[in-house]
């Protein structure tokens, strides 16, 4: 997901001036997420990502849920999602949507996680 320029190039400058006023909050959502191998090839060293999606919504929680679902499309699965108010970096829409998303950042594999190519834990004593 991109911002589309043209429009959207204006409209924040006209936010920030005080001369137009959207119809709901622009949201800049945190999102962590495991990488969905059945889905998706992801790089195997990496057990993780991060990002920041952009969405308009009416309410805290449609914004973090309109995140997730955008990730989920891209074969991620939300682990955690932090949301907070931002001016707005887009042109505005009538109804919730989610419009944008920053890079991914790549977060390695725990040192004392394993997957399912590690050892295995057979005949494992407490």
């Amino acid at each position: 997901m991109k911002l589309k320029r043209g429009l959207s190039q204006i409209w924040p400058v006209l936010y920030r001036a005080k001369l137009v006023r959207p119809h709901m909050p622009f949201w800049r959502v945190v999102v962590e997420a495991r990488l969905d191998r059945r889905s998706k090839k992801w790089p195997r060293r990496f057990g993780s990502a991060v990002t920041a999606v952009f969405a308009w919504a009416r309410t805290i929680e449609e914004a973090e849920g309109l995140a997730v679902l955008a990730l989920e499309e891209e074969g991620l699965e939300a682990l955690t999602a932090d949301a907070k108010k931002a001016s707005p970096a887009a042109a505005p829409r009538r109804t919730p949507a989610a419009v944008a998303r920053s890079e991914l950042g790549f977060l390695p594999h725990l040192d004392g996680e394993t997957g399912a190519e590690g050892p295995s834990r057979r005949d494992a004593r407490a």
